[in-house]
């Protein structure tokens, strides 16, 4: 049996027998290289939920929208997203008894520029195969093979945990760590820049912003009930789109979720005009995990923020 039609029957009989009120899963979108968050609350209507290496979208981040129902409500995550369950419920976000957690093992995501770029616009999706170091996407239209390494989101080429972290069903098998390089490779080359280059480079990704709030948006741990940035007395940071009012935004939300981000990578992914902003979390990760050998928040359940608890041996050079 394959994961589509696991997931279908466990989400059936979760509604069917009443233990949740609404399945969050993943849903064809209106063109083959996309899929679309699906809010299933009939048992006959689970044909909508399908899986595959195009559901990149972390749906952890709707549990707050529904955290006030009376029943509970379930959704599927993939290994990064689950680190988001564990983190909300940290924040006191959300109440993990009121989620049951369907989790998927997964061997990454494809880029849905890629694809669309690739597949024949009127195709019709039948399937996926996983061939190990590609994906082959079935279309009525003929198969198109995308190797992994040049056709993944980059998240997934430096992925640690493919594997779901927190589960309460798990449909699929489990799934190797596999990293194509090192997770921080990125980071670390702009680490090497000089003052004015780190400068002029982050001006240049700063000055394309549309402050649309797509990254605060999708983020799953930007929880705040009334966000500093819609804030009028006092306005932190005004209405104006230019270099200084972006870089403001930018620089303050990165420290905001300093460490509780997940490094789930959906800030890159929704952003219109393809700001890196994963690289600003990251360079975080990776100074929290040098000082505080700090593992990526959300990686294990009730697992403190590093900047919200206070160790003796912690280093102390700026005292």
């Amino acid at each position: 049996m394959d994961v589509i039609q696991q997931l279908r029957e466990q989400a059936k009989k979760l509604l069917e027998e009443k233990k949740v009120e609404m399945v969050i899963g993943f849903g064809e979108g209106t063109e083959l290289a996309r899929t679309t968050p699906v809010f299933i609350t009939n048992p006959e209507e689970v044909s909508a939920l399908t899986w595959g290496p195009l559901c990149a979208n972390n749906l952890a981040k709707y549990l707050t929208d529904y955290q006030n129902l009376p029943g509970n409500v379930a959704v599927v995550v993939k290994g990064c997203d689950s680190r988001s369950v564990n983190r909300l419920v940290t924040d006191h976000q959300i109440n993990r008894d009121k989620v049951v957690v369907l989790g998927v093992p997964c061997s990454g995501q494809l880029d849905w520029k890629i694809v669309a770029a690739t597949v024949d616009p009127a195709a019709k999706l039948k399937g996926f195969s996983d061939d190990g170091e590609s994906f082959t996407v079935k279309t009525d239209a003929g198969d198109y093979k995308f190797d992994k390494k040049e056709a993944m989101l980059h998240r997934c080429l430096v992925c640690e945990n493919p594997n779901p972290v927190v589960s309460d069903i798990t449909v699929g098998k489990e799934q190797p760590v596999k990293n194509y390089e090192d997770r921080f490779a990125e980071v670390k080359a702009l680490e090497q820049l000089g003052t004015e280059e780190k400068s002029a480079y982050w001006d240049k990704q700063f000055s394309r912003c549309l402050r649309c709030y797509a990254c605060r948006n999708v983020c799953t741990v930007c929880t705040c009930r009334t966000c500093v940035f819609d804030q009028m007395q006092p306005m932190w940071v005004s209405k104006r789109n230019n270099l200084s009012e972006n870089t403001a935004f930018h620089l303050i939300r990165a420290f905001h979720v300093a460490g509780r981000c997940v490094d789930c990578g959906e800030c890159d992914r929704v952003c219109p005009v393809d700001i890196p902003l994963r690289k600003l979390n990251q360079k975080i990760l990776k100074d929290l995990g040098d000082l505080f050998n700090a593992p990526t928040p959300g990686s294990e359940a009730g697992l403190a923020s590093p900047l919200g608890e206070f160790a003796t041996g912690d280093p102390e050079e700026f005292m």
